[in-house]
């Protein structure tokens, strides 16, 4: 293996922030804000708990570090990190997680540079239209889907370290109605 790709997580999980069609969004004390995540949203947020962290059976999604698109100018959504407050949550109440909420939806480049220094599993809630960008900058990227469905919300992007490169799977989250498994 390369000296230069021995640091870093074993695995990357991405997945996108919840639902958002509906309007308004509602930020976590119910007051109407349009860059908040919808009813649907929070209850994706919550579900999601239990999908990255069972009770029973395997954990291997459970993150050390959790990457959230931060907000500041070109990116104004609350989106990405309230969809993982719920999970960042749970995690914190059963010792500790990393968690960084510092690049912007466009600094793919110096995100994907800061997860390459994590170790372990990495989950990145982000702005769909971003995901396969923050991919491409890896070192030996896997070959992924060109794009995230737009109408997608439940999938998760899985990558897995593979010797000096990635492979790729997409999960199904399962976790609401209308989700799909395909």
């Amino acid at each position: 293996m390369n000296a230069a790709f021995s640091a870093g997580p074993h695995r990357i999980l991405f997945i996108r922030h919840a639902e958002l069609h509906e309007t308004p969004g509602f930020d976590q004390h119910g007051v109407p804000n349009e860059e908040s995540l919808t009813v649907r949203g929070w209850q994706r947020a919550g579900a999601l708990v239990r999908r990255i962290c069972p009770s029973h059976g395997e954990a291997d999604l459970v993150p050390d570090t959790i990457f959230a698109s931060g907000v500041g100018p070109d990116s104004e959504s609350l989106r990405p990190p309230q969809t993982v407050a719920p999970l960042i949550d749970f995690l914190r109440s059963r010792g500790s997680v990393e968690t960084c909420f510092e690049h912007l939806k466009y600094d793919t480049s110096e995100l994907m540079a800061d997860v390459m220094k994590r170790s372990g599993t990495v989950l990145i809630a982000w702005e769909h239209s971003q995901i396969g960008e923050c991919i491409d900058v890896l070192p030996n990227p896997p070959s992924h889907p060109a794009k995230w469905p737009d109408d997608r919300y439940d999938p998760i992007w899985r990558l897995d370290r593979d010797g000096d490169g990635w492979t790729f799977s997409q999960e199904p989250q399962l976790l609401l109605s209308g989700d799909q498994d395909a």
